[in-house]
């Protein structure tokens, strides 16, 4: 079987031949930051299973995936404030990241994550500019139930 051959940046900047099977003879080299998908390189961006990982990908199948019982709150909602329901507008972890940022460390009495992702807009996207780690006292405060009417 022969093997295909890819050039990459390695980390010290110079570029190098990676190889896409396991045979690491002949000067290829099998990094632990690249991996090919379809004969295209893609880096990793080294934070699986990480808090912020995990938000992107809860958030994202909270508007996309209508098998999920909340579903109907984010992707399936359909209101005069949203009518098209929660929309994903973030390309991909890197845009989220850079929006976001790290989730800010701190845990609770019972050893819970005091921040969790929420949106500065309840009825808008989660989308750049709409998204931040917030307290549940905050995110209480920003939930539809709690919308406070003005009184005439």
């Amino acid at each position: 079987m022969k093997m295909m051959e890819k050039l990459c940046e390695c980390g010290c900047g110079q570029p190098t031949r990676v190889a896409t099977g396991n045979d690491r003879a002949k000067g290829f080299v099998k990094g632990q930051s690249i991996r090919f998908i379809y004969g295209h390189i893609h880096k990793k961006h080294g934070m699986m299973r990480t808090p912020e990982h995990r938000a992107f990908i809860d958030a994202k199948t909270r508007c996309t995936n209508s098998g999920r019982e909340d579903w109907k709150d984010y992707g399936g909602r359909r209101d005069a404030a949203c009518p098209t329901g929660v929309k994903f507008g973030f390309d991909n972890f890197s845009q989220f990241m850079l929006d976001v940022g790290l989730r800010p460390e701190g845990k609770d009495a019972r050893g819970r994550a005091l921040y969790s992702l929420d949106r500065i807009n309840n009825d808008g996207h989660y989308e750049p500019g709409n998204v931040r780690w917030a307290t549940r006292k905050e995110q209480r405060l920003n939930r539809r139930s709690q919308r406070r009417t003005s009184m005439p």
